[in-house]
């Protein structure tokens, strides 16, 4: 029997988790929606040092995350429907490396 307590953080960490999950498929869906755009951002040298450098260490993250709740084919769905960019085929060598 759990504590109300202990019952109390079970559920922030599951409501954390949903929020977690969210977050991801949102950076992810961003990212690969305007996947071309990030690469020539990335490309340009006013860009560098800054934030958009995160995004190919977050998005590994973040599909790390889906995958480990189950939302790996939704992943898949939203790289198979992604226009060509680096982030794409980053993402999916990730996948294909997980998946071994």
């Amino acid at each position: 029997m759990l504590t109300d307590t202990q019952a109390t953080n079970v559920l922030r960490a599951l409501d954390a988790l949903d929020e977690l999950e969210a977050a991801a498929l949102k950076l992810l869906s961003a990212e690969l929606a305007c996947g071309p755009v990030v690469d020539g951002l990335m490309a340009d040298p006013l860009t560098a040092g800054s934030r958009l450098d995160l995004l190919y260490v977050a998005d590994t993250v973040a599909a790390d995350v889906l995958t480990a709740v189950g939302r790996r084919d939704r992943l898949c769905r939203l790289l198979d429907g992604a226009p060509p960019s680096s982030a794409r085929e980053a993402l999916a060598r990730h996948l294909a490396r997980g998946s071994v």
